[in-house]
């Protein structure tokens, strides 16, 4: 078995919104220079990196009742920490997207450490301090928000 960009396995295995929602934020990655490796057969994460950086890392998770495209999203932004100059609804949509550690995670990140996102304290995060999972076309459009600010880093 030959190994697939992920566009071929976004268009094999979601349909409808879920898929137009993954190709506009790949297609966003693509076009600012985000490299996104070919993967070997039946691997469905991708590191997603700029100049050698991290940016976020793709999921598509084959889940008992149905496909899921899911971004975790380690390292942000200054600004994106304290919340300067981020609208109250995008601070909504990245507080709603915090990934807590699983308690039953034995990597790096657990038990979990705090962090202060878009203004506000949180404990227990995820090295991964954002997930968002099959995110719709605004929690898209606050994905490709964070990449740009990364890419300025």
């Amino acid at each position: 078995m030959s190994k697939k960009l992920i566009e071929d396995v976004i268009n094999e295995t979601l349909e409808g919104e879920a898929r137009a929602n993954a190709l506009d934020f790949i297609t966003y990655l693509r076009a600012n220079e985000i490299e996104i490796p070919i993967n070997e057969p039946d691997n469905y994460f991708w590191d997603a990196t700029n100049k050698g950086e991290g940016m976020c890392v793709i999921n598509i998770q084959i889940l008992d009742d149905g496909v899921s495209f899911d971004t975790f999203i380690q390292k942000l932004p200054a600004s994106w920490e304290t919340g300067e100059d981020i609208d109250e609804r995008t601070k909504e949509i990245v507080w709603a997207n915090i990934r807590p550690c699983d308690p039953t995670c034995g990597g790096s990140c657990s038990p979990g450490s705090p962090a202060t996102v878009c203004g506000k304290e949180f404990d227990g995060l995820c090295t991964s301090r954002l997930g968002f999972y099959a995110p719709n076309a605004e929690t898209v459009a606050c994905m490709k928000e964070i990449i740009a600010a990364k890419i300025s880093m």
